[in-house]
């Protein structure tokens, strides 16, 4: 893993790690509030021998990053993510992201769609989003990216995602599995060689479409 850092729209720099692999190919990983880019380790070396650039960054007031942690700028720090991997030339991204930071990850989306300057995935993997809490439900419909929702089935946020899955626009599938322990926790438990499958499956399939992201960057 190496090492990284850059600085967000509003001058917060964040640190993360990214292991560079030979594929145009990028999965952007943003942790849940409360935790650090470790959390995605066992995903790492699930998605390791598959030759795709994995990015993890540790959110503002996480781990090795500055400033504090403030929800309503966490799609900044989402959208460094992504900007970090197109500029590394990536072709497909997706972006994995747990708990509250998938509420940001669908804020960002929705502010790629409204200003161009805002950086436009082409796929999501959401473990466990939510809580939604303030966020307006019409803002975190994922404006056509495809989905994947992974989630325990008695976990607390069990209703918000059912209402993140009805209110999402394109395709999208939910994976739910016994307990509840979700979020990260999902990649721990006695379920997590499935969930890395299911993953690495939806990833697999998805690399080779022309998301929109990378779609918008494409000459008309």
């Amino acid at each position: 893993m190496e090492a990284i850092q850059a600085t967000a729209a509003d001058g917060v720099v964040l640190r993360g790690e990214v292991l560079r692999g030979p594929t145009t190919t990028w999965v952007v990983m943003i942790h849940d509030v409360g935790d650090d880019l470790d959390e995605w380790r066992p995903l790492v070396d699930a998605l390791a021998p598959r030759g795709w650039n994995l990015l993890a960054i540790d959110l503002r007031g996480h781990g090795g990053s500055g400033g504090t942690w403030d929800a309503t700028r966490a799609a900044l720090d989402v959208d460094l993510a992504v900007n970090l991997a197109r500029r590394s030339g990536a072709e497909h991204i997706a972006v994995a992201a747990a708990g509250s930071a998938a509420i940001a990850a669908l804020e960002c989306v929705a502010r790629a769609v409204e200003e161009p300057s805002f950086a436009l995935a082409d796929s999501l993997v959401l473990l466990s989003p939510g809580p939604i809490g303030d966020a307006e439900l019409g803002r975190l419909r994922g404006e056509g990216l495809a989905t994947l929702i992974l989630s325990a089935a008695n976990e607390p946020r069990a209703a918000d995602i059912q209402r993140l899955r009805r209110a999402s626009i394109g395709w999208t599938v939910g994976v739910t599995f016994a307990g509840d322990s979700g979020g990260t926790g999902l990649l721990a438990g006695p379920y997590a060689s499935h969930v890395a499958d299911k993953v690495s499956t939806f990833l697999r399939e998805q690399a080779v479409l022309t998301g929109p992201g990378f779609a918008r960057l494409r000459p008309s």
